[in-house]
């Protein structure tokens, strides 16, 4: 049971500290490349292949619309195959994966987006814990250079305050600042009720809310 709660925890990166999972990691020679479940062996990928692969799609993408499978792999030094895969498996999630009518060779398989959750994978956007850290270490550091023993005290209160107290709400609140906005319609936008048609469409709907057009339309009819 300890040998699967250890390689369950060490696939999702979390540090072990339970006597009984350490002492399986240990066992393992506190290597993390790969995990035996349920009697198979499953790669770790993330760091190996799926990082590298992420960073160069964000990189890429910012200088054009879409980046091949080819141009993946000339920048990482990995195999096509392996970057397609490493592409298969991030998709959704991180990235928009298309393959084209090519007869299965991946070259000009390619990526035209990638998503919020990949930039801030990569670093390009900050994440709330992120954040949080990097203030801890600013009060910190400007605690270090104050030479006022009040305003150190209290620069160093901020930055244990942040960093343990009240960690969990000053994370929760920087959550809020740092996620994209979504689910906003952009003003104008065409909808269902907003559609042409004889009955309902856009020409009805303007006329209702115009007294002068509504009375000149009547008119003509």
């Amino acid at each position: 049971m300890c040998a699967w709660v250890a390689a369950a925890l060490l696939s999702r990166g979390t540090a072990v500290t339970q006597p009984c999972i350490a002492w399986a990691v240990a066992g393992t020679g506190g290597k993390e490349r790969s995990h035996t479940v349920k009697g198979r062996t499953v790669e770790d990928t993330w760091g190996a292949r799926d990082i590298p692969v992420l960073r160069s799609v964000v990189e890429l993408l910012d200088h054009s619309y879409m980046v091949t499978v080819s141009d993946i792999a000339e920048r990482t030094g990995l195999e096509l195959a392996e970057v397609a895969r490493s592409l298969d498996a991030m998709d959704p999630t991180f990235l928009d994966f298309r393959k084209t009518e090519t007869g299965g060779d991946p070259r000009f398989w390619y990526v035209n987006r990638v998503t919020p959750e990949a930039r801030r994978a990569v670093g390009q956007w900050p994440t709330a814990e992120g954040l949080i850290d990097r203030l801890v270490k600013a009060f910190s550091d400007a605690a270090d250079r104050e030479p006022d023993a009040e305003r150190h005290y209290q620069l160093r209160q901020a930055a244990g305050l942040l960093g343990e107290t009240i960690r969990d709400v000053a994370v929760q609140v920087a959550a809020t600042i740092v996620a994209p906005a979504s689910g906003a319609a952009s003003p104008g936008a065409p909808g269902p009720a907003g559609a042409p048609g004889p009955a309902g469409g856009a020409g009805a709907a303007d006329a209702a809310g115009d007294p002068d057009r509504a009375g000149s339309e009547e008119r003509a009819g």
